[in-house]
């Protein structure tokens, strides 16, 4: 039986063992990539069509959250991605965001409205530029691409890429306010860019 000069000694203890347990359960979640990953690789103008390396996008119509992987996750929103929760829309065009509170929104979806191939988007931009403010041409993993701001939004940066004679696929990377990406900083469009190479490289590998 303990005596009262005991419990003393006893209580303390104890609470420096829940101090010391709970002090462990707080550490924050270790990152998921060893390092900034490595900036997309960007190449040159190539024709809108035909294109020459087709994607399927069944695997996307059907889950397109499940178009980036965990790592790719953290290499693009924020590293640990454990409060990114993937929302699929709810409605046409079909497609999925990802998003951390006061970080980084990224969208990738089908195009919305009745131009749904990158030549036919590239068209409507001759006809009415305002439509997609600095667009560039450029090329993304073998695939035709064009890079702009719309509503000449420089908080966001938006990526067309032809995944096929058929079918184009829009991401969006932005980041509210002043805020900035973990990896990728004020850089919207590198960071679109490298959306892009993610996703394309899962689809093919699906």
């Amino acid at each position: 039986m303990l005596s009262r000069n005991d419990v003393k000694p006893v209580s303390l203890m104890l609470l420096l063992v829940i101090v010391l347990v709970a002090g462990c359960g707080l550490g924050k979640p270790d990152r998921v990539l060893e390092g900034p990953p490595a900036p997309a690789q960007a190449g040159g103008v190539i024709p809108f069509s035909p294109v020459e390396e087709p994607v399927n996008l069944a695997s996307f119509q059907v889950d397109p959250c499940g178009a980036l992987k965990r790592e790719n996750i953290a290499a693009l929103i924020v590293d640990p991605p454990d409060e990114v929760s993937p929302r699929r829309a709810d409605s046409a065009p079909t497609g999925c965001s990802w998003n951390v509170l006061g970080g980084p929104l990224l969208s990738v979806r089908l195009p919305a409205g009745e131009e749904v191939t990158l030549a036919e988007i590239a068209a409507l931009n001759e006809r009415d530029p305002s439509l997609y403010p600095g667009w560039r041409a450029l090329s993304i993993s073998g695939l035709p691409a064009a890079q702009y701001h719309s509503s000449g939004d420089m908080k966001a940066c938006e990526l067309m890429v032809g995944m096929s004679d058929e079918a184009a696929l829009e991401f969006r990377y932005q980041v509210a306010g002043e805020a900035k990406s973990q990896y990728w900083g004020d850089d919207r469009c590198a960071a679109a860019l490298k959306a892009a190479e993610l996703v394309i490289g899962n689809l093919r590998g699906r």
